[in-house]
C-alpha cells in the first residue's frame, strides 16, 4: 500500500430491460458491418445497443422530423432481431454475456427510501438508506467495525474487493444490516415541537447480523493497481426485507449504465473531519469530476494511479469528502426507474487520506461496468 494513495479501508470506495429484466435469445447482442446514412462505416446492432439513437427514441416527446428520417434511413437487418440500426461504432454499447435468467435474481422493488457524518456532511435519518451494510471483522479475537457495503438482493452485499481481501490479522466474518447509530440498541427518529419537547418518535426494529457464507472478488482486482476494486459477499441465510432493511437498485439498463449526474450521494460511518469514527450513519453530496480532470489532479499531487473508464471520480471540493472506514460503501443518486428510485453507480474504492482537507477527488469503482460480472457471479 502506498503512503499517499490508499485503499478505502482508509477512504470511503447490461443487462437489457426492454419490457422487463430478461434478455431473450432474440435480443442477445449481435452486430454486422454497415454504412450509416452519412456513408460512414458502422455496425448493424439491435437498437437498444446504439446509445445515442436509443436515448432519442426513448424520450417521451417524439423526435423531430429530421431525426426521425435519419433513424428510418439508418435501419438495417439482423436475423431474429425486431429492430436494428446502423450505429456509429463509438456509440455501440458492448454486448452482454449475462447468463439467461440471472437478472431475475435482482429485486424489482429496490432503491426505495422513506426520507430524503462523513466529513463535512450531514447526519442521516433512520430509514433513509435501508440498503446500508456494515462489515465487521475479527481482529485478534475482537469483533470490530470496518468497511461499508450495500444490500443488492436477499443474499448478497456489494462492496469493494479490498474490504474482502484483508490482512491476515483481520478477517471478514459478519455483515450487519439495519444499522444506523452504532452505539444504540434501538434507532429512532425523534420529533420535537418548537420548545424542544418530544412529541413523537419513529423507531426501527433491531439490527440483524449475518455470517459470511462465501465471497467473490473480481478476478482482475488490483491489475493495474486500484482497479476492478469490487466484490460480492454471500450471506449465510436469506434476508427478510423490512422497513429498515431494503436493497438498492443497480444500473441494469443501457440507459442507467451510461447515465451521469453532476453530483452523487455517499454514505458511511467513517472518520469525520475531527478524525473520529461516527456512531451515526452520515451522508455527503459530492460533485462528479470527469476522469481527465481527476487524472490531472492525481498527477499534480504525485499520486501513482492510472484511471480507466471503469472508474469514476467524485468529491474533493469545498472539503466535502469521504473518509476512513467508508470503503466499499455505495455512491448513489435518485433517478426515474419504474418511478423515482435510488440507483448505485459507484463503490467507494480509493483516494487521498485527507478527510476533506485537500481538494482531491475520491475514486469509485463504476458499478455499471461490472453488471455482467455481478449477474454471472450471484446465484439463488
Amino acid at each position: 500500500m502506498e503512503a499517499d494513495l490508499v485503499s478505502r479501508s482508509a477512504f470511503v470506495c447490461w443487462m437489457l430491460i426492454f419490457g422487463g429484466l430478461w434478455l431473450s435469445n432474440e435480443a442477445q447482442a449481435q452486430s454486422a458491418p454497415c454504412l450509416t446514412p452519412t456513408r460512414q462505416d458502422g455496425l448493424c446492432v439491435p437498437i437498444h445497443r446504439c446509445r445515442n439513437i436509443y436515448d432519442i427514441v426513448q424520450k417521451p416527446t417524439p423526435p423531430s422530423t429530421g431525426i426521425a428520417n435519419y433513424i428510418k434511413r439508418a435501419a438495417c437487418t439482423l436475423p431474429g432481431v425486431e429492430r436494428s440500426i446502423c450505429c456509429q461504432p463509438p456509440e455501440v454499447v458492448p454486448e452482454t454475456t449475462v447468463l439467461p435468467g440471472k437478472a431475475d435474481l435482482l429485486p424489482k422493488e429496490c432503491g426505495q427510501s422513506v426520507n430524503d457524518r462523513i466529513a463535512f456532511g450531514n447526519a442521516t435519518q433512520v430509514f433513509a438508506f435501508p440498503w446500508m451494510a456494515l462489515l465487521q471483522y475479527n481482529q485478534n479475537g475482537e469483533l470490530i467495525d470496518g468497511c461499508g457495503g450495500s444490500l443488492i438482493n436477499n443474499r448478497y452485499v456489494l462492496t469493494a474487493a479490498h474490504c474482502i481481501k484483508t490482512r491476515s490479522t483481520i478477517r471478514l466474518v459478519q455483515v450487519r444490516l439495519g444499522e444506523h447509530t452504532r452505539n444504540q440498541d434501538i434507532d429512532c427518529n425523534i420529533y420535537r415541537d418548537n420548545n424542544g419537547v418530544e412529541i413523537e418518535r419513529d423507531c426501527a426494529d433491531p439490527v440483524e447480523d449475518y455470517q459470511v457464507e462465501s465471497f467473490e472478488i473480481h478476478p482482475d482486482y488490483n491489475r493495474p493497481k486500484y482497479s476492478n476494486d469490487i466484490g460480492l459477499i454471500r450471506l449465510d441465510r436469506s434476508v427478510t426485507m423490512k422497513y429498515h432493511i431494503r436493497p438498492i437498485c443497480l444500473p441494469v439498463t443501457p440507459q442507467l449504465r451510461s447515465k451521469q449526474f453532476e453530483r452523487y450521494i455517499v454514505t458511511g460511518w467513517g472518520t469525520t473531519e475531527n478524525q473520529t469514527g461516527s456512531q451515526a450513519l452520515l451522508q455527503a453530496t459530492v460533485p462528479r469530476v470527469n476522469n481527465d480532470e481527476c487524472q490531472q489532479k492525481m498527477l499534480q499531487n504525485r499520486l501513482n494511479v492510472q484511471l480507466s473508464d471503469k472508474q469514476l471520480c467524485a468529491g474533493g471540493s469545498d472539503k466535502v469528502d469521504t473518509c476512513r472506514g467508508d470503503s466499499g460503501g455505495p455512491l448513489v443518486f435518485s433517478t426515474d426507474f419504474n418511478g423515482p428510485r435510488f440507483i448505485q453507480f459507484g463503490v467507494v474504492s480509493a483516494g487521498v487520506d485527507s478527510c476533506g482537507k485537500k481538494s482531491i477527488p475520491g475514486i469509485y469503482c463504476r458499478v455499471g461496468s461490472y453488471m455482467d460480472w455481478i449477474l454471472n457471479t450471484i446465484k439463488p
